[in-house]
C-alpha cells in the first residue's frame, strides 16, 4: 500500500513476521531515504531497524512493510 509521504508516527506492519513498527525518524538524502522503525512491543532495543523508503509514481512505500490499518 503506497502513501503519499512516509511520516514519523505512522505504523507499519512487517510482511514476514507480522510485527507492528512505528516510524520514529526519517533520513532523507538526494538518492535514498531511510526510515528508522521501532517495534511496538517495547521488549528491548533489538526491535529497532532501519528500512529503505522507496519512491513510486503514486507516493512512497517502505520495502518489506505495509501500512498498518487502525482497528
Amino acid at each position: 500500500m503506497n502513501v503519499k509521504k512516509v511520516c514519523t508516527g505512522q505504523m507499519w506492519k512487517n510482511l514476514e513476521s507480522g510485527e507492528i513498527f512505528v516510524v520514529t525518524s526519517l533520513y532523507r538524502d538526494v538518492l535514498v531515504s531511510y526510515a528508522l522503525l521501532r517495534t511496538v512491543k517495547q521488549e528491548g532495543l533489538e526491535g529497532n531497524r532501519r528500512a529503505r523508503v522507496v519512491k513510486t509514481p503514486s507516493g512512497e512505500d517502505i520495502s518489506g512493510f505495509t501500512l498498518a490499518e487502525l482497528v
